[in-house]
C-alpha cells in the first residue's frame, strides 16, 4: 500500500521539476525530503497508536491539539487532497490529448480532461472495491513497464550529463518529492490492518519508504543521464510546459528509438497518473462523506461524488498546465499535514497529556523541537 501510495506521478514530476540541479544535488534534496517525511510518518504512528484502532488524523488532531487542531487538519486534508487530484487530472488529460494526435484525432484539451475525469470517475464511482482491483492490476504493470524501461535506457546513460546542472534550491524541485513521500495517511488504516502490531508497523514504514527511494534515485539518474536538459525537447522545457508529462513520454521514446518503446511510454505515463488518482479520489469521497455523515448511495453519492471532483475539474479547465504548480502546493500540504502537525502532536502527548512513554519516533523535547523547526523553516521558504 504505500508502494501504491508513493509511486505514482511523482515518478513524472521528479526528474522534471529538478532539471535545473545536477544530479548530486537532486539526490541530496530527494534524500532530505525521504528523511524528513519518514520522521513524519514515525510521529503519525505514535500518536495513532495511542488510541483505538480506526481513528484518524482527525481525531488525532482533536484529542492531542484540542479544536483548533481538528479544523485545521481537516481543511489542509482537503487541500492536499483537491490538489493531488488537480495534478493528476492535468497530466492524465494530456497524455489522453497526445494519444489522441497519435491516431490523427485533434480534440481540444477541455475535452480531454472531461473525458479522463468520466473514465477515472466512474471507477471511482463504483467504490473500494473496483479501486481496489484496479490498483492491484495496475502496480503489477507499473513495476513491469518500469523495469522494461530502465533496461532498454540504462545503456544510454551518459556519466557526463550527470554532472551538468547547479546546486541552487528551487523550492519545486524539494517540494514535488516531499509530496511523493506523502504515505502517512494511510497509516491509521494500515494499523488497523496490522492489528496495531507495533514491531510489524515500524518495518514497513521504514522499508515500504526506503524502496520508493531507491527506485525515484535510480529513475532520476536514468533520465537525467540520457535526456538532454536544455533544448526544445529538454527537460527545462517540460518543466515549462503545459504538457510536461507526455512531454516526457515523446522523450523517452525518442531516446529509446524503438518503434514499440512509443506504446510502453504511453502506457508508462498513463498507468503512474491512473493508479494515483484512484487512491487519491477514493479517500476524498470516503472523508466527504464522513464528514457530511452520508453513505454513498443514490443521491448522497451524486453530492459526494460531486464535491470531490467538480472543484479540480473547474480549476484544470482554466488553467490545464497546472500539474507541477498542483503538486507543489500538495507538497506545502504534507508539510504541515504529515510533518508538523504530527510532531506538534506528538509533543503535546508525551509532555502535556502524558499518554504514553513508549517511543516509536527516537528522541526527546529537543529532537522534536528541532524537527520542528526544520519543518517550519521549509514552510517559510515557500513563500520567498
Amino acid at each position: 500500500m504505500i508502494l501504491g501510495t508513493c509511486i505514482g506521478a511523482g515518478m513524472l514530476a521528479i526528474p522534471i521539476v529538478s532539471a535545473h540541479e545536477s544530479f548530486r544535488f537532486s539526490a541530496l534534496l530527494l534524500t532530505v525530503a525521504w528523511l524528513c517525511m519518514t520522521i513524519g510518518a514515525f510521529a503519525v504512528l505514535e500518536v495513532n497508536l495511542w488510541f483505538k484502532p480506526g481513528s484518524n488524523l482527525i481525531t488525532m488532531a482533536e484529542s492531542t491539539l484540542g479544536a483548533w487542531g481538528k479544523t485545521v487538519t481537516s481543511l489542509l486534508y482537503l487541500l492536499l487532497m483537491y490538489s493531488l487530484i488537480c495534478a493528476y487530472l492535468a497530466s492524465a488529460s494530456g497524455v489522453l490529448q497526445t494519444i489522441f494526435k497519435a491516431v490523427d484525432w485533434h480534440v481540444p484539451r477541455a475535452f480531454a480532461t472531461i473525458i479522463t475525469l468520466l473514465l477515472l470517475g466512474s471507477i471511482v464511482c463504483r467504490g473500494m472495491g473496483a479501486v481496489d482491483m484496479a490498483n492491484r492490476l495496475f502496480m503489477g504493470i507499473k513495476l513491469t513497464i518500469f523495469i522494461f524501461i530502465a533496461v532498454a535506457l540504462a545503456p544510454q546513460i551518459r556519466i557526463e550529463k550527470l554532472y551538468e546542472g547547479d546546486f541552487s534550491i528551487r523550492n519545486s524541485a524539494f517540494i514535488v518529492m516531499v509530496t511523493s513521500f506523502g504515505y502517512a495517511t494511510i497509516l491509521p488504516t494500515l494499523r488497523e490492518y496490522l492489528h496495531s502490531d507495533r514491531k510489524a508497523l515500524k518495518f514497513i514504514v521504514l522499508a515500504g519508504s526506503l524502496v520508493p527511494f531507491a527506485i525515484f534515485l535510480l529513475w532520476l539518474c536514468i533520465v537525467q543521464g540520457v535526456l538532454p536538459r536544455g533544448g526544445e525537447h529538454g527537460l527545462i522545457a517540460m518543466a515549462e510546459s503545459s504538457n510536461s508529462s507526455s512531454s516526457l513520454m515523446l522523450a523517452i521514446t525518442h531516446a529509446a528509438n524503438n518503434h514499440w518503446m512509443k506504446y510502453i511510454a504511453s502506457m508508462f505515463v498513463s498507468v503512474y497518473v491512473l493508479t494515483s488518482f484512484l487512491s487519491v479520489s477514493i479517500s476524498l469521497a470516503d472523508f466527504i462523506a464522513d464528514g457530511l455523515s452520508k453513505t454513498k448511495q443514490g443521491k448522497d453519492s451524486v453530492l459526494i461524488h460531486a464535491l470531490c471532483f467538480v472543484p479540480p475539474l473547474l480549476i484544470v479547465l482554466i488553467k490545464p498546465g497546472i500539474f507541477i504548480t498542483a503538486l507543489a502546493y500538495a507538497g506545502v500540504w504534507c508539510i504541515i499535514l504529515l510533518m508538523i502537525l504530527p510532531l506538534l502532536m506528538l509533543y503535546s502527548g508525551r509532555y502535556k497529556h502524558r499518554l504514553s512513554d513508549h517511543h516509536i519516533l527516537p528522541g526527546g523535547r529537543w529532537f522534536l523541537s528541532v524537527m520542528l523547526g526544520i519543518a517550519c523553516a521549509f514552510l517559510i521558504m515557500q513563500f520567498f
